[in-house]
């Protein structure tokens, strides 16, 4: 598993590399993980959380700052980003207009095909792309919209993708 290490940029590297390489080792190996950590190091190439600093920081420097183990424990712990209510509003406008979005054409796309496998799969797609809008539009809010677009595009495109292929599976049978 440490192949992934190499996903990140090398100054994430250089200063998280021997800590994060110990946590993945610990690790069982797993889609999830592998898929948690591709997520992570698109998002350390992103935002980079630290400055860069000089070859000559001492190592009193090194022991005042943060482990990257503890600052994610306390970004979970913490629930993620905070929210406003405003912010909370919009993401589940967002959602229900999705839904009813998603909804008429299911409806619209089911009367026409009669059940074809790909209109199955965004029909099943649905609950959970709706979940990938809500967590987009409330956690990337902050982002350029070519970036949320694209993040949303890649989520609900994957979730169809893969429903479309649990469906066709499904009709040979």
């Amino acid at each position: 598993m440490r192949w992934l290490l190499r996903l990140y940029p090398l100054r994430w590297r250089e200063r998280y590399g021997e800590e994060f390489g110990a946590v993945l080792a610990s690790q069982r190996a797993s889609v999830g993980l592998v898929v948690d950590v591709i997520g992570g190091a698109i998002d350390a190439h992103l935002r980079p959380q630290f400055q860069p600093q000089g070859r000559n920081s001492d190592s009193n420097q090194c022991q005042r700052e943060e482990t990257m183990t503890l600052a994610m424990l306390q970004r979970c712990s913490a629930g993620g980003p905070k929210l406003s209510p405003s912010d909370r509003r919009i993401a589940s406008r967002v959602t229900i207009l999705s839904a009813l979005g998603l909804a008429i054409a299911s409806l619209v796309l089911t009367k026409i095909y009669r059940g074809a496998p790909p209109v199955q799969a965004l029909i099943y797609a649905s609950a959970p792309a709706l979940s990938i809008v809500y967590g987009q539009t409330a956690y990337l809010r902050k982002r350029p919209r070519r970036t949320q677009a694209f993040v949303l595009g890649a989520g609900i495109s994957g979730m169809y993708l893969f429903m479309l292929a649990v469906c066709l599976v499904a009709n040979r049978l």
